[in-house]
């Protein structure tokens, strides 16, 4: 199969160290062109990562006729726009999250999607790492019996930086929207289900508004409930818990994989014993792209475990909401 090839709007950190390695150890993926409103950026930049082309403006990679997928980790607030202009210019498109900052505008991308027969894909990479095929495996083995309470954290001390997006408002900053939806992501793919309501609590930095601790807790259908805790204050936590009224299944390392390898902690059977699962270190991002590219050869390929991000947006809006 002939690998996708990809254009990358902008230069920003996360594609630097996390998707610019992927593309290149993908075996169905090619970085083929990148773009920066600074041309001497876009250079350099495609230069280090062994891509094709470089652009002095978004326009101009989506002119491209070679590219066939868009990758998007722009701030949070210009993710509609790009997307929408990338699905018209033809381009299949993975964007990283949050896909979009309200519902609207998810609905927008998805609706622009569709009409066009085009992919798109929110980028929450965590997903195609498979520690969590495990978990889905003990539940569906009754293990811990019927899952009742989800918990999930990821936080980490952040260096307040006033002047960069995650901490301007306007741009979608703050904690909840650059780690909190991923707990808020895993609850809904392991719950099968949407929340129905939210109570939440955050605490914000005097200087900017933004969230530097959002806690919140949700009501899911048939009596289930998560909590989350996503924050700018606390020492480094990326994991989750699933409690059934049987046993309980922990991903130590859910969201934020590091170097080492993650484990899965599952006690089952209303006994105190761990199993324990070990997975070597894989990088969860080539995983994703890779499922992503297939997608895009295979039109008939479910996007599972990807998602378009409506949902999501629509649970992230309770949650904001809830917040205020």
């Amino acid at each position: 199969m002939e690998a996708v090839r990809f254009g990358v709007l902008g230069c920003a950190r996360v594609f630097e160290r996390r998707m610019a390695p992927a593309l290149k150890r993908a075996g169905n993926a090619v970085l083929h062109a990148v773009a920066s409103r600074s041309p001497e950026k876009a250079t350099a930049t495609a230069q280090r990562h062994g891509a094709a082309k470089a652009y002095g403006s978004y326009e101009a990679l989506l002119a491209d006729s070679e590219i066939e997928a868009v990758y998007i980790p722009l701030p949070n607030d210009q993710h509609a726009e790009w997307t929408v202009k990338a699905l018209a210019a033809g381009k299949h498109v993975l964007c990283d999250k949050p896909l979009a900052l309200s519902v609207a505008e998810a609905e927008w991308m998805a609706g622009a999607a569709s009409a066009s027969g085009l992919r798109l894909m929110e980028g929450f990479m965590y997903r195609h790492h498979p520690q969590h095929q495990k978990v889905f495996e003990v539940l569906r083995s009754g293990a811990i019996g019927e899952p009742v309470h989800f918990r999930g954290v990821f936080t980490y001390p952040a260096t307040a930086d006033h002047a960069g997006i995650r901490w301007n408002p306007a741009q979608g900053g703050g904690a909840f929207l650059d780690v909190g939806v991923y707990p808020l992501n895993a609850a809904r793919w392991l719950f099968g289900n949407e929340p129905t309501e939210a109570k939440a609590l955050a605490v914000r930095d005097t200087a900017t508004g933004v969230d530097i601790h959002t806690a919140a807790l949700l009501a899911f259908p048939g009596g289930r409930t998560a909590s989350l805790v996503a924050g700018f204050d606390q020492a480094f936590t990326s994991r989750y818990e699933l409690i059934g009224r049987e046993g309980s299944i922990v991903a130590e390392r859910a969201f934020q994989v590091g170097e080492s390898g993650v484990r899965v902690i599952v006690k089952a059977n209303n006994s105190d014993t761990e199993e324990v699962f070990f997975f070597e270190h894989v990088d969860q991002f080539q995983l994703e792209v890779e499922h992503f590219a297939a997608c895009v050869r295979d039109p008939q390929l479910s996007l599972e475990p990807g998602e378009d991000g409506v949902l999501q947006a629509r649970a992230q809006e309770l949650v904001r909401s809830a917040a205020q």
